[in-house]
């Protein structure tokens, strides 16, 4: 037998072996490749979901957010500025660079659906009461990631200290040395703040941001 022979016939014996296996156990072969399908449906389905929810416009299709957060929002500079930079809700409010984070806080959202449909917060008189408790839940958020979200776009080694008017280079110079949080002094710059916190925030909470 030449030794192309006995290759072709070893090969031949390896097929022979899966195949019967293959036929052995072919109730455990097709739920693993059903498994594999199913699995790959639904990472498919999930990552479908996350990019479709992931832009302002699904954001505002709740009319209560429309009317609120998002009217502050219009008149931000992280909505429209001289440098033409634009930020959208999910820049700031969706985790990056943890999936596991990510799917936590869209998953966290069904309780948003369960204040609007069970606690009656449906309109803009009913949310302004909850602006507060709301406002205070979400920098907590930031201040436990140290501001992840906001550090993706502003970080104290790459400004130009030179450049920045003098209460945000004396503000930022400081923060820096502590490595404090955007939101520690940058309360109310996108959203408007709750009354009650007004009183509390620094005369020029801006720091000449432009």
């Amino acid at each position: 037998m030449t030794e192309n022979n006995r290759r072709d016939t070893l090969i031949c014996n390896r097929i022979r072996r899966w195949y019967g296996l293959l036929i052995k156990h072919w109730r455990l072969a097709t739920a693993m490749v059903g498994c594999m399908f199913v699995g790959v449906g639904a990472f498919a389905a999930w990552q479908t979901v996350i990019e479709h929810t992931n832009h302002t416009e699904f954001c505002i299709t709740c009319h209560v957010m429309r009317d609120t957060v998002y009217q502050d929002y219009l008149k931000s500079s992280h909505y429209k500025n001289k440098f033409g930079v634009h930020v959208g809700c999910p820049d700031c409010h969706v985790p990056i660079y943890s999936w596991i984070d990510e799917a936590m806080e869209k998953v966290g959202t069904v309780g948003e659906l369960y204040a609007f449909f069970f606690r009656g917060i449906d309109n803009a008189e009913a949310f302004e009461p909850e602006r507060a408790k709301l406002a205070k839940h979400t920098w907590a958020k930031f201040e436990a990631t140290n501001a992840r979200e906001c550090r993706h776009c502003h970080d104290y080694a790459n400004m130009i200290a030179e450049e920045q008017k003098p209460s945000a280079r004396v503000s930022h110079a400081d923060a820096a040395k502590t490595n404090r949080n955007c939101v520690q002094c940058h309360k109310g710059i996108t959203h408007r703040l709750p009354a009650e916190e007004k009183s509390a925030a620094p005369a020029n909470d801006s720091f000449d941001v432009d």
